[in-house]
């Protein structure tokens, strides 16, 4: 069977089931006795206290002051959150953030060098944490909350130098971006407002922007008044106000361009609809039937350079890279664009108007979500991610998208050739975000093929520690990007910007051949599944070059079988999936590939803890292995790793979490076995929920998943053919609906 036959195989949910599988734990033996945790604290109460008596009352609004519990690395999980201990002691937690850690003592044997913990912000009147520190040294063993002691590895006060970040040395006159923890306090915005106005700085409040727990408040300040502005309690950062990035990597763009003959008729699906977020078009370029253009409420003139970069991202969703002497092909959808940038936009001095592209851009998702399937952003701050802090860009999309049933594709960014040491190379928001797929940029579009050298690259944080998601093409000095510079001429170009959109285009491409048989998310995680990452590394290419032909995600060898399961996990139970070995004996070896993806809820204040949901996976390659123990056997088989930490990144490269990884909302990995050693495998897969770093206080809801998972079988030429014979009553290849053809 020749593989454009082999398509893939739907309705993997029907092999799935619920279970209950007891999860076996026990008591953890504590790093520091009850007398030294107790002594460890009090000591550094102390020094917490003479800070926040320092601090002017002014700053301390309800006489209210927040200062940094540090987690020991051991005590991550969210049964381990103090909640007793901080309500005996009347102080509530406000937000977190993780850092690494080298722990003064860890209770175990062979404990690594440091490890990755979280950093909780803690509020409560003055008077709290002075009682505190008196009555602390009166606790026994058995007072209320003092077994969370030993789980506890630092308190400190936050200081003034720890909330500063990336202000220019020779600043005089600043504009500012101060996040606030508002803890859902409604007048603590204006008591900053009033703290900040004695100072002489401005913050503009109808520029204030809020997102779960968090305010983002424009300031108009002197440098001088930075420090004593940063020591009003609840301000969690400050730092100089973003502005956007720009376009394009600054490479030599040397190819001619060539005419262009655009295709007649309308897109293939005139259901489906895409939204594009970007510069605007030149009205001289009329794109219809495929395209209108939106303009947002309020914005300024067009600007005739984001006018080119619009059009350039716009068509190449349309129509990927333009060929010269090859049509293009008709579009697999319309779009809408949406104009977001204006004639104010990266003015020096109106920096803080990249907040209203943001504005833009959720206004109209708010308003219009569900009318779409896809998106793509190619622009956002001039900013590379932090580990320990969350933009407004990345929080309120990651927030609009975890709730949106669609892809949203993002550029990575281009500034992968400024200074690793210091970070700047890393992926620029939203890029970051968990609910987007972060797409990079290859350097050629055939042939061998390397991150360019512009591409902004990984790690992300932890939960989202793999990003860039992928790379696709988006042009280089000797391989540019052809895109559309009017109806009937291309030119060059390169860029993240052009990677997004083409990658989008593709994962257009398998909805409207699939319709209402695949969810964006189960495209977006076939995106990732097939992705090949050319033996690059991780953190430049994420999972790797993203196919940008539909069939080749869609279709198998006929040696192998790629099978599709979408739809919720339950709520406190473990869904087994079962993986379709065929009838039969099957020689030599299998290899099992697997790639999981959920949509989970965020929250910016706990950097953290940012997903509130995740999951653990436990697999079982053979049903008939079951462990006996004092005579009785387990309810379930054995089981052996498959996704782990260790598989996202090595201790070497990134100090990982202790929590193994559960809170990722995406992982991907394949293993070789011994076909005699596949017995009714399966999956058990269970989802957890939390309410930042502590148990939930809501009632969770089931939550969307999509898994692929591919079994590839070198010895057995028919394998697919076998696997469709077997579960003929239960899987369904998933045919395309349209006609296509394997791109050569």
């Amino acid at each position: 069977m020749a593989r454009e036959k082999n398509f893939l195989l739907g309705r993997g949910e029907l092999l799935s089931e619920k279970v209950t599988v007891k999860k076996a734990s026990g008591p953890k033996n504590p790093p520091y006795s009850f007398p030294e945790a107790q002594r460890r604290i009090v000591a550094k109460l102390g020094a917490v206290n003479r800070e926040l008596r320092a601090l002017p009352k002014d700053a301390c609004p309800h006489d209210e002051a927040v200062a940094v519990l540090t987690m020991h690395p051991r005590y991550l999980s969210k049964s381990d959150f103090p909640a007793e201990l901080l309500s005996v002691a009347g102080l509530r937690p406000v937000g977190s953030r993780p850092r690494t850690v080298s722990p003064e003592q860890w209770g175990i044997e062979k404990p690594p060098a440091a490890a990755l913990t979280d950093d909780i912000f803690v509020a409560g009147e003055r008077r709290a944490f002075a009682a505190f520190e008196q009555f602390l040294p009166r606790w026994t063993a058995t007072t209320t909350g003092a077994a969370q002691l030993a789980q506890v590895e630092d308190l400190a006060p936050y200081s003034v130098d720890r909330k500063i970040r990336g202000i220019p040395a020779d600043a005089k006159e600043l504009l500012l971006e101060v996040v606030l923890h508002t803890d859902g306090d409604p007048d603590l915005v204006e008591a900053f407002a009033a703290y900040a106005g004695k100072l002489n700085a401005q913050p503009l409040l109808d520029r204030v922007r809020k997102v779960r727990g968090l305010a983002f408040v424009p300031v108009r300040s002197s440098a001088s008044s930075l420090k004593k502005l940063a020591a009003f309690s609840f301000v969690r950062v400050l730092r100089g106000m973003p502005t956007l990035r720009p376009f394009r990597p600054g490479i030599i763009r040397r190819a001619a361009g060539f005419p262009v003959a655009l295709p007649r008729g309308g897109p293939i699906a005139l259901g489906t609809r895409a939204a594009i977020f970007d510069g605007g078009i030149p009205a001289a370029v009329d794109l219809a039937p495929w395209v209108k253009v939106i303009e947002p409420k309020g914005i300024g003139n067009p600007v005739p350079a984001f006018q080119e970069h619009g059009l350039a991202v716009t068509t190449a969703f349309l129509f990927g890279p333009l060929l010269r002497g090859v049509p293009p092909s008709i579009p697999y959808c319309s779009a809408d664009h949406v104009r977001v940038l204006d004639e104010r936009t990266g003015r020096d001095d109106e920096q803080m108007l990249y907040l209203d592209v943001l504005d833009r851009i959720v206004d109209h998702l708010d308003a219009h979500g569900d009318f779409y399937q896809y998106v793509n952003i190619s622009l956002g701050p001039r900013l590379a991610m932090e580990d320990d802090d969350i933009t407004a860009w990345t929080a309120r999309l990651d927030e609009c998208f975890s709730r949106a049933d669609l892809l949203a594709t993002v550029a990575a960014g281009n500034d992968g050739e400024l200074d690793a040491a210091a970070g700047l190379n890393r992926i620029q928001p939203p890029a970051d975000g968990v609910n987007v797929l972060a797409v990079g940029a290859c350097d050629t579009l055939h042939g061998p093929w390397q991150r360019a050298a512009y591409s902004c690259i990984g790690p992300g944080r932890s939960p989202g520690i793999v990003k860039p998601d992928g790379v696709a093409f988006g042009g280089s000095e000797a391989d540019p990007f052809m895109v559309l510079a009017s109806r009937t001429h291309a030119r060059p170009e390169a860029g993240t910007s052009f990677a997004a959109p083409f990658t989008l285009r593709t994962g257009a491409g398998v909805g409207v051949q699939l319709g209402n048989t695949i969810s964006p998310l189960a495209t977006r995680a076939l995106l990732i599944h097939r992705a090949d990452d050319g033996d690059h590394p991780l953190p430049h290419v994420g999972w790797g070059r993203f196919h940008d032909d539909a069939v080749s995600l869609l279709t198998c060898e006929d040696d192998e079988a790629l099978v599709l399961y979408q739809g919720d996990l339950p709520v406190g139970q473990h869904l087994r999936a079962r993986l379709p070995m065929p009838s039969g004996e099957i020689a030599g070896s299998v290899t099992v590939s697997a790639t999981l993806l959920i949509s989970p809820q965020v929250d910016a204040k706990n950097v953290g803890a940012y997903t509130r949901a995740g999951f653990e996976v436990a697999f079982r390659p053979n049903s008939a292995k079951i462990k006996v123990r004092n005579g009785k056997a387990s309810a379930h088989a054995e089981t052996k790793p498959f996704f782990s930490a260790t598989n996202l990144y090595s201790a070497a490269e990134y100090v990982l979490r202790d929590d193994g990884g559960k809170w990722e909302p995406c992982r991907r990995h394949s293993a070789k076995f011994k076909a005699s050693g596949l017995k009714d495998p399966c999956f058990d897969i269970y989802y957890h929920h939390r309410d930042g770093a502590a148990a939930v206080q809501w009632k969770p809801k089931p939550i969307r998943y999509a898994l692929v998972v591919g079994l590839k079988a070198p010895s057995i030429r028919d394998f697919y053919n076998r696997v469709v014979r077997t579960y003929a009553k239960i899987l369904v290849p998933l045919r395309p609906q349209v006609n296509i053809q394997i791109r050569t």
